[in-house]
């Protein structure tokens, strides 16, 4: 092989060397470590367990009380939320809406709505995405 080819060779393996750790140094968690909240009781005035035994966070819209708008999800975050419940719920379900009001929520899923943990005082949620939502959460 002439000079000339092996250098091309090494520079084209330094060159592709580069690429592999450039897109590995892009790739990961965009969020980095999350944030814990506890989310207890009190910061739920508007819960409410239904005639069926399904624990609500918050009402569906229309909301008109500020009060009762649905809590803050933010980006990257983990929340551990108190419910009433006395057991472990198996059925976990959030919505997630882009305004507080809950105006236009859809099904929270993948890495918008992370089940953690199920116990019967807490269930513990994450948001792995970096956009802050708004949640409403539904236990039985």
């Amino acid at each position: 092989m002439k000079k000339a080819q092996m250098r091309m060779t090494r520079l084209a393996g330094l060159s592709a060397g580069l690429l592999v750790v450039a897109a590995g140094i892009g790739c990961g968690d965009p969020c980095g470590d999350p944030e814990d909240r506890v989310v207890p009781a009190s910061e739920l005035p508007c819960s409410m367990v239904d005639a069926d035994g399904v624990w609500q966070s918050h009402p569906l819209p229309p909301i008109t009380e500020e009060q009762c708008y649905w809590l803050e999800f933010r980006g990257c975050s983990r929340y551990e939320i108190a419910h009433p419940l006395s057991t472990a719920p198996s059925f976990v379900v959030g919505y997630i809406s882009f305004d507080p009001d809950g105006s236009y929520a859809t099904l929270g899923s993948g890495d918008s709505f992370v089940i953690e943990d199920v116990n019967d005082a807490t269930v513990t949620i994450r948001n792995t995405q970096n956009q802050r939502f708004f949640l409403r959460l539904l236990l039985q």
